[in-house]
C-alpha cells in the first residue's frame, strides 16, 4: 500500500474545507464518544468516570478504578448537498461512511491520582462528489478530506473538598487529502505533526446529588507539506505548504443526579475565528495561490441529555444537540456543514452488571441546511477573493451515528 493509500484509508471519516457532515461547524466532530455519553447528547464534562475522559475532561480520570480499558467504536453515514461548482448545483456527494475509534486505557495509582492514554480522531470534515459538466465528455471527480488525530497523555488529582483537577498533553496528526480530475489538476495530500497541544479540566462534587464541571482545549497550529503535490498542473510536482489550525475550545458542564433519573447539561464555546484563511503556497510557485477563505463565527454548541436507570443495571437515554452557525454564506463550503445551524437527537442504552464490565450503545441522528445566493459570494468575493470556496445553491446535510463501547475495569 503506498503512502497516498494508506493516509486515505486513514482519513475514512469525511472531509472539507470549512466544516463536515461528520463534524461540528468547523473542524471538531460534534457526534463522537463514547455510546454512554452519545446517548445523552454527548454531555460528558461534569460527569465522566470512565478513560473517555480524556476526551471529554480529564479531571473525570480520578474517578476510574484499578485499570481500565475502554474501547468506543463510531460509525456515521452521511450526504451533503451543496454546489461545488458554478454547475452543476445543488448535487449530492457520495455516500460518506466514517468510522472513528476511541482507544483508552487508564491506572488508578492512590485513591487521589490517575493516568491514562487515549487515541482518538478529534476532528475532520469532507466529501467526494462526481459529476459531468454540461458538454463535458469525462466524469470530475471533486474530493477534500481534512482529518486531525490525536493521542493525548494524561493525569488527574483528587483535591479536598471533592475537587478534582485534570491535564492532557495533545500529540496530534493533521491530514489534507484534495484530489479533483481532470479539470486542471488537484492532488495532493499534506500531513504534518503538532506536539504543542494541551487540555485541561476541573470537576467538583457540592453534593452526592450534583457534579459539575469545566474544561479548556488550547489552539493547535500544524504546519502540514507534501514534496510531491500536483497542482494546477501535471508537471512538475510541486512542494506545498499550508497551516490547519484547531481552534481553543471552553466548556462547562453539570450532571442533577434524582434517583432513578439523572440530567446532564454541557456548554462549549469554540473559538472557530481562530481559523481564518487556508494558503497552500508552493515550490516552485504555480501561476496563483490556492486559498480557502475561513473567516468562521465563533460557535455555542449545547448538549442535553437524560438517563432513567433500572435496577442501577440497565439505563435508558436520550438526548438533544444545537451547534450554531460557524461557516459563512459569502464563503460556503461543498465539503462541510452548511451555513447554518445543525440540530442533533440522540438514544442510548447501557448495560452494567454487578460485573467489573459495561456495555453501551447510542445512535444519534444529525441535520441542518442554509441557502447561499449569489449575492453572498459576490459580497465574499469583494472582500476576500477564495479560490477553493464554493457557489450559490441549497446546501444541507444528513448524517446517521451509531456507537458501541466496552468498558473492563481489574481491581
Amino acid at each position: 500500500m503506498t503512502r497516498r493509500h494508506a493516509v486515505r484509508a486513514a482519513l475514512t471519516l469525511a472531509t472539507l474545507l470549512g466544516a463536515s457532515p461528520a463534524f461540528a461547524a468547523g473542524w471538531d466532530t460534534p457526534i463522537l464518544y463514547s455510546a454512554e455519553h452519545m446517548g445523552m447528547g454527548g454531555a460528558a464534562i461534569g460527569y465522566v468516570d470512565d478513560p473517555s475522559a480524556i476526551f471529554h475532561n480529564p479531571a473525570g480520570l480520578v474517578r476510574t478504578e484499578g485499570l481500565t480499558l475502554m474501547v468506543d467504536a463510531t460509525v456515521i453515514l452521511g450526504s451533503i448537498t451543496s454546489s461545488p461548482e458554478a454547475e452543476p448545483i445543488n448535487i449530492e456527494s457520495e455516500p460518506i461512511v466514517a468510522v472513528a475509534p476511541l482507544i483508552a486505557v487508564s491506572y488508578k495509582f492512590t485513591d487521589w491520582f490517575a493516568a491514562g492514554l487515549a487515541f482518538y480522531p478529534v476532528a475532520s470534515a469532507g466529501a467526494t462528489y462526481k459529476y459531468t459538466k454540461s458538454g463535458a465528455s469525462t466524469e470530475t471527480e471533486n474530493t477534500t478530506k481534512v482529518v486531525f488525530l490525536e493521542i493525548s497523555p494524561s493525569v488527574s488529582f483528587a483535591l479536598p473538598g471533592n475537587v478534582k483537577l485534570g491535564a492532557g498533553y495533545r500529540i496530534s496528526s493533521v491530514s489534507l487529502d484534495r484530489l479533483k480530475v481532470p479539470d486542471l489538476p488537484l492532488d495532493f495530500t499534506l500531513d504534518g505533526w503538532n506536539f504543542a497541544g494541551l487540555r485541561l479540566g476541573a470537576q467538583w462534587d457540592p453534593i452526592p446529588e450534583l457534579q459539575v464541571g469545566v474544561v479548556y482545549r488550547h489552539k493547535t497550529e500544524t504546519e502540514i507539506t507534501d514534496d510531491a503535490a500536483v497542482i494546477l498542473s501535471q508537471d512538475p510536482k510541486r512542494k506545498a505548504t499550508g497551516t490547519l489550525v484547531l481552534p481553543s475550545k471552553l466548556g462547562a458542564g453539570v450532571r442533577v443526579n434524582l434517583n432513578p433519573l439523572a440530567f446532564v447539561l454541557d456548554y462549549e464555546y469554540t473559538l472557530q475565528s481562530q481559523e481564518d484563511e487556508l494558503l497552500i503556497e508552493t515550490d516552485p510557485a504555480t501561476i496563483l495561490d490556492i486559498n480557502s477563505v475561513f473567516r468562521w463565527m465563533d460557535t455555542h454548541t449545547v448538549r442535553f441529555g437524560v438517563e432513567y436507570g433500572i435496577a442501577d443495571t440497565y439505563f435508558l437515554r436520550g438526548g438533544f444537540m444545537f451547534d450554531s452557525q460557524a461557516t459563512h454564506e459569502k464563503w460556503p463550503s461543498a465539503f462541510g456543514t452548511p451555513p447554518g445551524p445543525s440540530y442533533t437527537g440522540t438514544l442510548g442504552f447501557g448495560y452494567k452488571p454487578d460485573a467489573p464490565w459495561d456495555l453501551n450503545v447510542a445512535f444519534a441522528y444529525r441535520t441542518g441546511s442554509a441557502t447561499v445566493t449569489q449575492d453572498d459570494i459576490n459580497e465574499g468575493l469583494t472582500e476576500h477573493p477564495c479560490q477553493a470556496c464554493s457557489k450559490a445553491g441549497d446546501y444541507a446535510l444528513s448524517m446517521m451515528g451509531a456507537y458501541v463501547d466496552f468498558t473492563y475495569s481489574f481491581h
